[in-house]
């Protein structure tokens, strides 16, 4: 029988027409002894739950990584994780009503049952994470700290406060998501093929493909942050640069506005390197973050040059290059307007 046969058979009436404890049927002839199915049912249920949430999992990540093809809503792409784990819950249930009821013999099939459904738990919570627009959004809002980076305002120490702590308190998130995704991958690979197409499971492959358009997205979503991290760490040190300008101390301005160019070197780099395998839902994003870190590079590297002139007494020269990083700064915050 293959495996479409078998999954018609889920929750048919056949099986139900066997629910019972050992029954009996007599004729005028003879005495048929009928096998108890509580087992075999409580498996096949539990399979078909496992299924179910395998499915919705499938959906779920092709359209996480097709979202920015087309328009949709907060409400078309939202996932919640709960009821899957219910569903998860109630399969394990029913596995364990399997074990209690099966033979010896069959208790391979209910522990590969179990897999199934360690695997499709760690699956369910990765996406919960790669499909958060909230945490997306967080993270491309902390390039709009950009914007004004050419204007130094009151407020500006403290949004790179909030910003920073932002990015931390994400990538902290990305961070348990991709154990997490680690552990289903181990856990998928770890399914005995044989065994687990001899059940009414979903394919295989069906999983792992999903395990990969996660990975994809999280990979992206990780890269974003990462450079992210290095921006913020870099405008940190633009602005004491600053004041270092300010306070005539053009030695330590010209150090300062060398980390800064080191970092936003690092972020470009980082966001460069990823920004070809990013899903079309963060293509734009990274499109801004690489432009920004392309135009902080240039003004931290002019104000460097600036501070050694300036500290060269050559003023002209250092009001030249100070102009330079403001045009540069200026450009880093119209990024991502068209």
């Amino acid at each position: 029988m293959n495996r479409r046969q078998q999954l018609a058979q889920l929750g048919g009436v056949g099986l139900a027409a066997l629910a019972g404890c050992l029954d009996t049927f007599r004729s005028d002839d003879t005495t048929v002894v009928v096998a108890d199915r509580t087992g075999q049912r409580a498996l096949d249920r539990a399979i078909g739950r496992l299924n179910e949430v395998a499915i919705e999992l499938g959906t779920q990540t092709d359209e996480t990584l097709d979202r920015g093809a087309q328009e949709s809503t907060a409400t078309e792409t939202a996932f919640e994780p709960t009821p899957h784990y219910k569903t998860i819950d109630t399969a394990r249930s029913a596995l364990d009503t399997a074990a209690d009821e099966l033979e010896a013999d069959r208790q391979s099939d209910v522990e590969l049952g179990r897999e199934y459904a360690d695997s499709l738990e760690t699956l369910v919570s990765v996406t919960a994470t790669v499909s958060d627009d909230e945490l997306s959004a967080e993270i491309e809002e902390v390039g709009t700290i950009f914007e004004e980076a050419d204007e130094e305002t009151d407020d500006t120490e403290t949004d790179l406060e909030q910003a920073t702590t932002t990015i931390e308190d994400r990538t902290v998130l990305l961070d348990e998501a991709r154990t997490t995704h680690e552990t289903a991958r181990t856990s998928i690979d770890g399914l005995d093929d044989p065994r687990f197409e001899a059940l009414p499971t979903i394919d295989l492959d069906r999983l792992t493909d999903g395990l990969s358009t996660l990975g994809t997205v999280l990979d992206a979503q990780t890269a974003l942050a990462d450079s992210y991290g290095d921006l913020l760490d870099g405008y940190a040190s633009l602005e004491a640069g600053r004041e270092f300008i300010d306070d005539g101390a053009y030695q330590e301005a010209e150090a300062a506005f060398a980390d800064a160019e080191s970092a936003f070197t690092a972020g470009r780099k980082t966001v460069a390197e990823s920004r070809d395998e990013a899903p079309a839902e963060l293509a734009a994003s990274f499109e801004t973050a690489h432009c920004q870190s392309s135009h902080l590079q240039s003004a931290a590297a002019a104000f460097a040059e600036a501070a050694a002139a300036a500290d060269n007494g050559n003023y002209l020269t250092a009001q030249e290059h100070q102009d330079e990083a403001d045009e540069s700064l200026a450009a880093a915050g119209d990024c991502g307007d068209e």
